[in-house]
């Protein structure tokens, strides 16, 4: 499973290197929310090296009007572009993300930036890795020092919460980022170079191969109320562990408002 999502991860990231400095088609699918002619070329790509080695299995993508496949005990999740808007903007942070789950576990997680050429990878319980070098969350316990990745959701009561949150986490933080690629963002949790996450508005391809590289580094994902996770859930706050929390008691008074 993990050398099929590799293999295909590479292949989605070659057509989007090639077209990156080129004109792009863009249209829009909704509110904020673009697709380019690279999403569908990398789109075929990935479900062709699929289909290939698994053509029962089901297929949830982004730019697909349906589910793909039959096998609903094998799912796979695939963003071929996550920060399409990064991308048609010239703004060089974007990813390949794909995740397969098992009978509703989640196994196997790639996240491919092609531009910096690194290359996340995690299986269930055989750790996180970049380019071949174990990675593990950070070590970071106050809030104070902590590295916020925080997610601007597209639809307007969602990213009203978002700016809630932010006045809550903003004074008790070290400093935040917001990139424009959910599962760059998560990947970097699980490497350890930010220490919380947070984004309040994902589909399942957005953040299913984040949560297994954070998990299988060391790191917890719940929803924003600590919820269990799942990778339907919509929502995502996942952190180094120890700061989970602590970002908790300060997220979930500016939900309520």
């Amino acid at each position: 499973m993990l050398e099929t999502a590799v293999a295909a991860a590479r292949a989605a990231g070659r057509i989007l290197r090639e077209h990156y400095a080129q004109p792009h088609q863009v249209r829009s699918k909704g509110l904020r929310n673009l697709v380019t002619e690279a999403d569908v070329l990398a789109q075929d790509e990935i479900i062709a090296h699929i289909r290939a080695r698994f053509p029962r299995h089901q297929i949830f993508t982004e730019e697909a009007s349906q589910v793909l496949g039959s096998d609903a005990e094998h799912r796979w999740f695939i963003d071929p572009l996550d920060g399409t808007t990064n991308y048609a903007r010239g703004i060089p942070y974007f990813c390949v993300s794909i995740a397969m789950e098992r009978r509703g576990d989640l196994v196997a997680g790639v996240v491919y930036d092609p531009l910096g050429e690194r290359l996340f990878q995690a299986e269930a319980g055989s750790g996180a890795w970049l380019n071949g070098e174990r990675i593990r969350v950070s070590a970071t316990e106050r809030l104070i020092d902590a590295v916020l990745d925080l997610g601007w959701a597209r639809g307007q009561a969602a990213r009203r919460v978002t700016v809630r949150v932010a006045q809550a986490l903003g004074p008790q933080i070290g400093t935040a980022r917001t990139m424009g690629a959910a599962a760059l963002g998560m990947a970097a949790v699980a490497a350890g170079w930010e220490d919380i996450f947070y984004h309040p508005e994902l589909s399942p391809w957005d953040m299913a191969a984040g949560a297994v590289l954070i998990r299988e580094a060391g790191g917890e994902i719940t929803g924003l109320r600590g919820e269990p996770w799942n990778v339907f859930s919509g929502v995502c706050l996942a952190s180094n562990g120890r700061l989970h929390a602590a970002a908790l008691r300060e997220i979930m008074p500016a939900l309520e408002c």
